[in-house]
C-alpha cells in the first residue's frame, strides 16, 4: 500500500463516525432539534454521551464511578462527568492527591455523592462523610454508594450547619479534606467560629458571587478565615475536547454545550491550608 492509499484509509476511518451520524438522524428528528431549547439540548447530548459510555466515568480520577441516569440534581453534568470534565479544577485537585493523604472527606453539599463516592471508588480517600440537607439527596447518594459496591465507608448526614459540624470529632478533621458547595450559603455558615472548628483540615470553597451583599461579606470570609488557613486561588482550567474519540462526530456547538456548567460567569474556587497543621 502507497503512501496516498493509506492516507485514504486513515481518512475514512477519521471520518466514519461522522458520516454515520449523519446517516442516523432522521428528518423528524432533525426537525425537532431545530426547535429544543438550550436546556433541552444539554440534557439531550449529556444523557446521549452517559448511554454511550453505560454510566461510568472513563476518564479522570474518578475512573470506573458509576453514575445513576435518574439523579435529581445533575442529569445535565452526566455526559462531562462521564468524561472526565466537570469541574475540572476540582478533578485536577483530587488527582494530585496521594492515595491516603488525607484522613476523611466532609461533603459539605453533598448532591448526588458524586464526589463523596468517587473519592471512595478511586482509593483516594476512605472514609466520607456527607452533608446534604435534602431527603431526597440522601437517599440518591446512599443508592448510588450501594450500586458502587458500598466501598469505603460513608456517613450521610442532614444539613450542614454549625451544631451538625461539632459533632464531628478531632479524628474526622485532622488532616481532612473538606469540600463546600452550598450555593452561596457559605457566608452563613463559615462563621469564625465554623472556620476555628475547621482549622485542622484542608477546605475547598466554590464561592457564589450572586448573594446579596456579596462583596462585603466574601472581604468578612477572607479576613476570618486568614487566621486560621493560607488562602489561594484555584485557577480556572479549560475543558478541552478535541482529543476525545467519543465526541468526533459532535458538532462544535453540542461539543461546548456539554461542558457548560450554566454558571453566569468565571467561577472562583478557593483552597484554605490549614497555618497550625
Amino acid at each position: 500500500m502507497n503512501d496516498v492509499e493509506k492516507l485514504i484509509v486513515a481518512e475514512t476511518e477519521y471520518f466514519k463516525p461522522m458520516l454515520a451520524r449523519a446517516d442516523q438522524s432522521t428528518l423528524e428528528q432533525r426537525e425537532r432539534w431545530r426547535h429544543e431549547t438550550i436546556r433541552e439540548r444539554q440534557e439531550r447530548i449529556s444523557l446521549e454521551v452517559y448511554d454511550l459510555l453505560h454510566g461510568q466515568v472513563k476518564y479522570g480520577p474518578f475512573k470506573g464511578l458509576r453514575l445513576d441516569r435518574n439523579t435529581w440534581w445533575g442529569k445535565l453534568d452526566l455526559g462531562s462527568q462521564c468524561l472526565g470534565l466537570y469541574e475540572k479544577e476540582i478533578l485536577q485537585l483530587v488527582d494530585a492527591i496521594a492515595n491516603d493523604q488525607y484522613s476523611t472527606f466532609i461533603d459539605i453539599g453533598a448532591a448526588d455523592g458524586y464526589y463523596a463516592i468517587g473519592m471512595l471508588v478511586s482509593g483516594k480517600i476512605g472514609k466520607t462523610i456527607c452533608f446534604e440537607q435534602t431527603e431526597q439527596g440522601r437517599e440518591v447518594i446512599a443508592a448510588n454508594w450501594r450500586k458502587n459496591g458500598s466501598a469505603g465507608a460513608l456517613t450521610i448526614l442532614g444539613a450542614a450547619n454549625q451544631q451538625s459540624l461539632a459533632t464531628l470529632t478531632p479524628q474526622d478533621l485532622r488532616n481532612a479534606l473538606v469540600l463546600i458547595d452550598i450555593e452561596g450559603f457559605e457566608f452563613e455558615l463559615l462563621t469564625a467560629e465554623v472556620l476555628e472548628l475547621l482549622q485542622t483540615a484542608t477546605v475547598v470553597i466554590e464561592v457564589h458571587h450572586w448573594v446579596e451583599a456579596f462583596l462585603a461579606k466574601y472581604e468578612t470570609l477572607l479576613t476570618e478565615a486568614s487566621r486560621f488557613f493560607t488562602i489561594e486561588a484555584i485557577e480556572r482550567v479549560e475543558r478541552e475536547t478535541s482529543h476525545l474519540a467519543e465526541l468526533r462526530d459532535f458538532t462544535d456547538d453540542n461539543r461546548l454545550l456539554l461542558t457548560s456548567e450554566r454558571r453566569p460567569g468565571l467561577m472562583r474556587f478557593l483552597k484554605f491550608t490549614p497555618k497550625n497543621r
